[in-house]
C-alpha cells in the first residue's frame, strides 16, 4: 500500500490502517490510489460479509442519472471489534462519502470518510482507545519445563502483529516495496529472491498486474509462511499427548494446520498428498520448534507480493518463544525448480493478550455477487 492510503480515515479527526479494509487479496488491484471520489445520497442496504463490509447508496450523477454505488467500509471482524455493526447505517440513511474509485468504469469505491448528513457524524470510527502493552513476563512452560508456544493455564491468548507483512531474502538490503508487496521499483527484482528465470517472469507479471491475480482475492487459503503475516494471526494447540501441534489461523479459510511431533519421519514430496500446508513434521531443540513441511500444491502464493512456487517447494520453520510477549519466526525456502538456491527469512510476531482469535469465514461478497 502506498504511503498516501495507508491510513484511512473512517471518524472525526480518528485514522485507521487500509490493511484492516483490504485484509483478504490487495487493494491496489481493486481501487486507484491516486484518485478520489466524493458521493452523496440516501444508503439503500448494507452487505455485512467477512472479508469486505459494504454499504450500497443512490448517487445522482452529474448527467442526472441515478446509480447504485458500493462502498467498501472495512472488515466486519474489525468494525465490530471497534463496536459497529451492520445496523450502525439504515436504509434511507443520506450519507456523504469521500473514497477512492475502484480502477476501470466499476461503480464501487473504498471509503476514506463517511458521514451522516442529518447530524454532520462521521460513522464507522474506530475506538480511540489504544490497547494496553502487554506486562512483560517469560515464556509459560509446561510442568516438564518445555516451553509452551500456546497459553499459560486459564488464560486467552493469540499470536498477532507481525514485524513484517513481506517476505523477501533476509541477506537483501531495505527494499522500497508498499505493504501489500508491491515493489517501487521493478529494477530491485532480483534482490527479493534468487529467481530462477520463469520465476522472475512470474513475479514481475504478478507485481505489473497489481497482483490481481492473488488467489487469496477468492478465499484461498495462505498457506506457507504467508500464514504468519495474515491480519487476525493465529493460535497453537498443543496435544503432546497425541503426538501434535494444531496451528489455527485467524484469517483465511481452511484454518488449520497439522504439525506431527510424534517422531514419524518425513515422506517423500511423490507420496504426499499436495495440500495448501503441507505436510509437517516437527522436533524440539531446546526451546526452538523445527518444522519440515514438503507436499504443497501450487494453488496458492505463498507470500504477500506474488513469490512464486511448485509443489517442489520444501520448507524448514523454527518457532522460538524468546519471552511471553515474543515469537521468533525463520523460514528456510528450498524450491529448486523456482529459485537458484536455498534462502532464508525472518520476522517476529508479537502475543495478543486475554482475546481469542476471531472466527474467520471468508465469503466472496460484493465483489463478485453485488455489483452489477
Amino acid at each position: 500500500m502506498t504511503r498516501t492510503a495507508h491510513i484511512v480515515a473512517l471518524s472525526l479527526g480518528t485514522l485507521i490502517a487500509l490493511a484492516t479494509l483490504h485484509a483478504q487479496g490487495p487493494a491496489s488491484s481493486t481501487y486507484d490510489r491516486e484518485k478520489k471520489v466524493k458521493l452523496e445520497g440516501p444508503v439503500t442496504s448494507l452487505d455485512w460479509v467477512n472479508p469486505h463490509a459494504f454499504l450500497f447508496m443512490d448517487v445522482r450523477e452529474t448527467t442526472g442519472t441515478v446509480t447504485n454505488w458500493a462502498v467498501e467500509i472495512g472488515n466486519p471482524l474489525d468494525l465490530e471489534k471497534e463496536g459497529w455493526k451492520g445496523s450502525t447505517l439504515h436504509p434511507g440513511d443520506v450519507v456523504s462519502v469521500e473514497a477512492m474509485p475502484a480502477r476501470g468504469q466499476k461503480k464501487q469505491a473504498a471509503a476514506l470518510s463517511v458521514t451522516l448528513k442529518a447530524t454532520g457524524r462521521r460513522v464507522f470510527a474506530p475506538a480511540a482507545k489504544k490497547a494496553a502493552a502487554p506486562v512483560a513476563a517469560p515464556a509459560p512452560r509446561w510442568p516438564n519445563g518445555h516451553v509452551k508456544l500456546g497459553t499459560a493455564p486459564g488464560k486467552k491468548g493469540y499470536w498477532g502483529t507481525t514485524s513484517a507483512v513481506l517476505m523477501v531474502e533476509d541477506s537483501s538490503a531495505k527494499i522500497s516495496m508498499n505493504d501489500e508487496g508491491l515493489l517501487a521499483s521493478l529494477a530491485d527484482v532480483d534482490r527479493v529472491a534468487p529467481f530462477k528465470p520463469w520465476a522472475k517472469a512470474v513475479y514481475q507479471f504478478r507485481q505489473r498486474s497489481l497482483l490481481i491475480d492473488d488467489p487469496i482475492r477468492a478465499c484461498v487459503p495462505p498457506g506457507g509462511p504467508r500464514q504468519f503475516q495474515t491480519p487476525h494471526g493465529f493460535q497453537f494447540i498443543e496435544q503432546p499427548e497425541l503426538g501434535r501441534i494444531l496451528v489455527l489461523l485467524g484469517g483465511g479459510d481452511r484454518n488449520w494446520r497439522v504439525i506431527y511431533t510424534d517422531g514419524r519421519p518425513q515422506g517423500q514430496a511423490a507420496e504426499v498428498v499436495a495440500t495448501y500446508f503441507g505436510n509437517s513434521i516437527g522436533k524440539w531443540e531446546g526451546d526452538t520448534l523445527i518444522v519440515d513441511s514438503i507436499g504443497f500444491n501450487e494453488r496458492f502464493w505463498f507470500s504477500n507480493g506474488g513469490l512464486p512456487h511448485t509443489e517442489a517447494l520444501h520448507l524448514v520453520e523454527r518457532f522460538t518463544r524468546t519471552d511471553m510477549n515474543t515469537l521468533k519466526y525463520e523460514v528456510t525456502v528450498d524450491d529448486p525448480r523456482t529459485y537458484t538456491r536455498p534462502w532464508k527469512a525472518s520476522w517476529t510476531i508479537q502475543w495478543v493478550p486475554d482475546e481469542e482469535i476471531p472466527e474467520y469465514f471468508c465469503e466472496e461478497n460484493a465483489e463478485s455477487t453485488f455489483i452489477r
